[in-house]
């Protein structure tokens, strides 16, 4: 009898690799002000709440209240949809003359449909009614309305299906156009802009699980591939600090995260100030305690806590931000499962230049040289690391050769300038 044969098999069924992108720019800042602004305020819950809540007592100019007004919705979704597309679909750089120029060039109909949410990936069937829509066809406007309904979006198309779609367009630019520039693009936004998109441009490369890395930008919300996600854009903002925005454009999800500021790009990466910020206070230490515990919901953690909901808000965004609270899939929030070691992050933090000398000879060493080191960074010229039997002689820990750093062209902390101003692209 013919022995049995284990099943021969090519597994092909794995998911794509998702394609990852990093955009940025004041255009789009521009964009999601204008976002906020059409929203319901108050504005208290971001950073430049104040600025904005300020500049609408004061008034607007005039073009940017008339968009306000004519294409107010409940969170501010055509310019939501408008933000995605341009952030998802257009080559950089998403500047503010840049992206108002290629506004001028979109046809008026392209641009609605944008904006209403549908466009280019809307379905095949109901693509011919927004094409329609778009053209100026009053009579798919019910058919659109239906649409809309079913999806629960009523609110949301109503006020663009006023509006004739060349007006529209007109009404988008000269809002843009007329936006208060200390509104999106403050001094030195820019820059800042671009040097916290280089440095995520270069972690994509360097970060093999893309989840991990989206984990850390969105300070602990977790994602995890989903089907008919096929790609992944990620947008630093100041604008919309400190809260992180999700939207899908079509086959792609984008996640506009807060972007690090001055004192946090010079900061080590966990964040060393914010984590000892965080655990400086008792009532976040109480939560951390109840989460070591189990997940739970901000409604529990109050009630068990005898804290108000909203103070448990306010002291979970902190432990967010130092990287020690998550949010599961499944809901509430959960400690981060490997908490940061503090005594080897200050270390670390403290030794960040590399030693010139070693500490047993004193013998001069270069940053492209041999040098030996044990896990505190305690360093030895290699005629003395064999002295000592490769072991530290102050914590016995083994001594290993030091890692050579090299100052590669146009490279520095800042990251390298041949990558700055292009629209990055990675496989995770």
């Amino acid at each position: 009898m013919p022995k049995p044969q284990a099943p021969q098999v090519i597994d092909r069924s794995a998911a794509r690799p998702l394609e990852t992108t990093v955009s940025y720019g004041t255009g789009l800042e521009a964009v999601l002000c204008m976002m906020v602004l059409n929203g319901d305020p108050p504005f208290a819950n971001l950073e430049r709440g104040a600025d904005l809540s300020r500049a609408v007592k004061n008034g607007l100019p005039p073009a940017v209240s008339r968009a306000s007004t004519r294409l107010r919705t409940p969170q501010g979704d055509p310019w939501s949809a408008l933000f995605a597309r341009l952030a998802a679909d257009d080559e950089p750089p998403h500047d503010i003359s840049t992206v108002l120029e290629r506004l001028e060039r979109t046809a008026p109909a392209e641009l609605r449909l944008t904006m209403l949410g549908f466009g280019r990936s809307a379905g095949r069937r109901d693509a011919s009614i927004y094409r329609a829509v778009g053209a100026g066809d009053r009579g798919a406007a019910p058919a659109l309305r239906r649409v809309a309904a079913a999806e629960g979006r009523a609110e949301e198309v109503e006020p663009l299906l006023r509006i004739a779609a060349t007006d529209l367009r007109t009404l988008v630019i000269d809002a843009l156009r007329n936006l208060p520039p200390e509104l999106y693009a403050g001094p030195g936004a820019a820059e800042l802009l671009e040097r916290d998109a280089v440095a995520a441009s270069e972690q994509l490369f360097d970060s093999r699980v893309i989840d991990t890395l989206v984990e850390r930008l969105t300070r602990g919300l977790i994602f995890k591939p989903e089907p008919g996600i096929t790609g992944l854009v990620l947008v630093p903002s100041l604008v919309h600090r400190p809260w992180t925005l999700v939207l899908d454009h079509g086959h792609r999800r984008v996640f506009c995260y807060p972007c690090r500021l001055e004192s946090e790009l010079s900061a080590p990466d966990l964040g060393l100030i914010a984590i000892y910020r965080a655990l400086g206070d008792g009532t976040r230490l109480r939560i951390l305690r109840r989460l070591a515990a189990g997940p739970a919901s901000v409604g529990q953690m109050s009630e068990q806590l005898g804290l108000a909901k909203s103070t448990v808000h306010e002291h979970l965004l902190s432990l967010r931000t130092a990287g020690l609270v998550r949010l599961p899939v499944s809901g509430g929030f959960e400690l981060v499962p490997e908490l940061p070691d503090l005594n080897w992050m200050l270390k670390e933090f403290l030794g960040l230049e590399m030693r010139s000398q070693c500490e047993t000879c004193g013998a001069q060493l270069e940053p492209d040289g041999v040098a030996f080191i044990c896990s505190y960074e305690c360093t030895f010229c290699e005629s003395c690391a064999g002295v000592h039997h490769k072991l530290c002689p102050n914590c016995a820990g083994e001594l290993v050769a030091r890692p050579r750093r090299v100052k590669a062209m146009g490279r520095g902390p800042g990251g390298s300038r041949a990558h700055r101003g292009e629209h990055q692209r990675a496989r995770s």
